[in-house]
Formats: structure tokens, C-alpha cells, sequence
């Protein structure tokens, strides 16, 4: 029976993930996952694809207090107190929805890690975006509220490259062990514990998974892009790795649980 390898959580939108044992599952995904983003001032989104050094910012949030890490930057901490809280229209590609602004100091060290103006946003307790495609609300993740990814998945890519390929690049929430490569693809309901999760759709890929999230920099010749090119191109063109999530109750998943498949 398949596992659960690994879980996964990004405070911060683009930033470095977090290794976790054991994580709360909620209607927006992982408890604390992409509940902060940056965005320039006109409210648009700023991600890795285009600023890739965001990889190396090491986000925390406890719900209380984000810490942010860079080794080009002071380390800083600011209490959710702190944060100023004033509603600013935001986008993540074709949603419009608000969010709640921070502090100076947060735009500032944010700025500075981008190079250009840039602002820090969190959602707030509650997100305010409602994708009706699928029915729930959604953090500041691109689509949905959680991505599962597979160990042998990666084995195999890794196997038509250079074999230096690492999970980071394809910043899942959960990492399935324990099954042949791509069996994700035929699943479409599972359960981790006591938590019943919707297969929804197959996770499109983007430049983001040429970053190197060590370095924060594009890898040389495109890969592993160009191999999934090869053979995991879908009939629109887009490269597929991964499937999108979607939890059907609340509850908690920790490394080493079981996957069912249901469905």
C-alpha cells in the first residue's frame, strides 16, 4: 500500500518550503500553507518564475509571528499585531479577490530580496477567494488547495536527466512513497488517516520547476522541463506532473499514514 512520504508547506508564496511530520488539513489546504504573498503595487502577483532567489527565503508563521530568512538579508520577525491590516485588491491569474496588508517593514525586506517596490500580503484567518470551479476557497496557491506528488515520479524523470532532479523543484504538499511512477494519475479519491481527499485535476507545469531552490536560479538547458516534454505532454500542450487535491472533510495527515485509494 502506498504512503504518505512527505509533507509539505509554503507560508510564503514562492518562498523556500517547510518539511513537516504531520500537518492540519483544512478547506484551503495545509493549516498555514500560502497564507502570505507578495505583489507589486498594482496587485498582481509576484512568484519564482520570474524572481527566483524568493526560493531561498525561508518563511515561518505559527499564526502569531512570521520570521523571514535570507542569506543576502537580516533575518526579521514581526508579530501579526504589528501587521496593519488594510484591505488590498489582490490577483492570483483570473481571480480577483482581497487581501489584508501587512507591515513596512515586511514591503521593505521583501523589496529588497526582489529588487523592485513589493508589497506582503496575508489572507487573513478566512481567504476571500472562492474558486467555483471547485467549490471551495483557495489560499494563495495557484488553482487549489493541495498538490501530491509521488517519489517514483520523480525517480523517473530523473532517470531521461541528469539525475539531480529534487521534489523541491515541484513544490508539492504531499509525496506519495511506495508506488510505481505516475500510478497518481489513475487515482481519484484517497484517504491519509481520516482525511478523504478529491483527485481534482492534473497540476500543469511552468517554468518554476527549472529553479534550482538551493541557489535560487534557473537550471542550465531547460530541464527538467525539456524531458517532460518528451513524454508528458497532454493533448493541449501542457506538461503534467502531479495531481491537484481537494479535501473532501477536516483533519490531521502525518508521514507514514497509509494512502487509500478509494477511487
Amino acid at each position: 500500500m502506498p504512503t504518505l512520504s512527505a509533507i509539505y508547506r509554503y507560508p510564503v508564496k514562492s518562498t523556500a518550503g517547510e518539511s513537516l511530520s504531520s500537518a492540519r488539513v483544512l478547506e484551503e489546504g495545509l493549516e498555514q500553507d500560502r497564507r502570505f504573498m507578495v505583489v507589486k503595487p498594482d496587485g498582481s502577483f509576484v512568484t519564482a518564475r520570474k524572481y527566483p532567489a524568493l526560493q531561498r527565503v525561508v518563511a515561518r508563521f505559527d499564526g502569531e509571528r512570521l520570521s523571514l530568512i535570507h542569506d543576502d538579508q537580516v533575518a526579521l520577525t514581526e508579530s501579526r499585531q504589528a501587521f496593519a491590516l488594510e484591505r488590498f485588491d489582490t490577483r492570483v491569474w483570473a481571480d480577483d479577490f482581497c487581501a489584508l496588508t501587512t507591515t513596512i517593514r515586511l514591503d521593505a525586506w521583501m523589496s529588497r530580496v526582489v529588487g523592485e517596490p513589493v508589497s506582503l500580503l496575508w489572507l487573513g484567518e478566512r481567504s476571500s477567494r472562492y474558486r467555483d470551479l471547485i467549490e471551495t476557497r483557495v489560499s494563495f496557491a495557484d488553482g487549489y488547495p493541495l498538490l501530491l506528488t509521488s517519489e517514483a515520479s520523480l525517480a523517473d524523470v530523473n532517470t531521461r536527466t541528469d539525475g539531480s532532479h529534487v521534489m523541491a523543484q515541484f513544490r508539492p504538499n504531499l509525496v506519495a512513497g511506495g508506488t510505481p511512477a505516475f500510478v497518481e494519475d489513475e487515482w481519484r479519491r484517497v484517504r491519509i488517516g481520516d482525511v478523504v481527499f478529491r483527485v481534482d485535476a492534473p497540476c500543469s507545469r511552468c517554468v518554476m520547476i527549472t529553479v534550482d531552490p538551493e541557489r535560487g536560479e534557473r537550471r542550465a538547458g531547460g530541464e527538467p522541463m525539456r524531458a517532460l516534454m518528451r513524454y508528458r505532454k497532454g493533448a493541449d500542450n501542457n506538461v503534467y506532473f502531479g495531481q491537484n487535491l481537494v479535501a473532501e472533510n477536516c483533519g490531521e495527515v502525518t508521514v507514514g499514514q497509509a494512502i487509500e485509494v478509494l477511487e
